[in-house]
């Protein structure tokens, strides 16, 4: 407790002893206040600390117990900071289906089956991703196949977050890129994912047009979306954020 608030306190203590003793409080009187708040003091200061400690340590099992994974599209690792979990491929229904999955997916690498159900009579169908970015910053990609990583952060709450390359304040960035999706024409329902700003092709991938669940480029289209202050048909960037106070 700083000196000046003890002496305040002090006087508090002995103007209110003289008023219910009248003035025959001593110097043993004054003595014996003043230790007292004295220890007061120490025991305050003790159980701030204890505090403290306890803070301290909830804070180190929150973030602890706090984890959470996203996937990285168009990348086979994961960013400084997140453990791969693993990596494989990118992959969705065919694109002019019209029964198709909507949701992307990281297929795993490792393909385990369970011959017992081989054949079924009716089934689903997945297929491999491809970029479509003919004539584009990412020409060079055109119709290779599409990687993803899983990755595992000490962080919570993952957003992607779309039309920005910038996390929010208390967010740290996982990876940045662009927004993409299946074409506005195909039959085939798509979901929109955040592709990694520097992609690179799946492995074994060749530059051969199989088709299958297509990336594209989305682009801001004025009308209904505000323009400004969205631009027609400019590329949509997008950032993916856990949270990180």
């Amino acid at each position: 407790m700083p000196i000046i608030r003890l002496m305040l306190v002090f006087l508090v203590f002995k103007s209110v002893l003289s008023g219910v003793y009248g003035n025959n409080s001593n110097s043993e009187n004054d003595s014996k206040v003043l230790q007292m708040l004295i220890d007061c003091g120490g025991s305050v200061t003790s159980l701030r600390n204890e505090l403290q400690d306890m803070k301290d340590k909830l804070e180190r099992l929150r973030s602890e117990a706090a984890t959470d994974t996203y996937i990285r599209w168009g990348r086979s690792s994961c960013p400084s900071g997140a453990t791969t979990v693993y990596d494989g491929f990118a992959a969705g229904s065919y694109y002019t289906h019209s029964g198709a999955a909507a949701n992307h997916i990281c297929l795993s690498k490792k393909p385990k089956f369970n011959y017992h159900y081989s054949n079924p009579y009716k089934s689903s169908y997945i297929y491999g991703a491809e970029y479509q970015t003919y004539e584009s910053i990412w020409n060079n990609l055109h119709n290779h196949d599409v990687p993803c990583a899983v990755c595992h952060i000490p962080r919570s709450s993952v957003i992607m977050i779309p039309g920005t390359d910038d996390c929010p304040e208390n967010f740290k960035e996982e990876y940045r890129g662009y927004l993409m999706s299946g074409h506005h024409s195909h039959t085939a329902a798509t979901e929109f994912v955040c592709v990694d700003g520097h992609p690179v092709t799946a492995p074994y991938s060749s530059k051969t047009d199989k088709d299958g669940t297509m990336f594209y480029f989305v682009r801001a289209k004025c009308g209904s979306l505000k323009c400004l202050p969205y631009e027609e048909g400019k590329q949509i960037t997008c950032a993916v954020c856990s949270y990180s106070p």
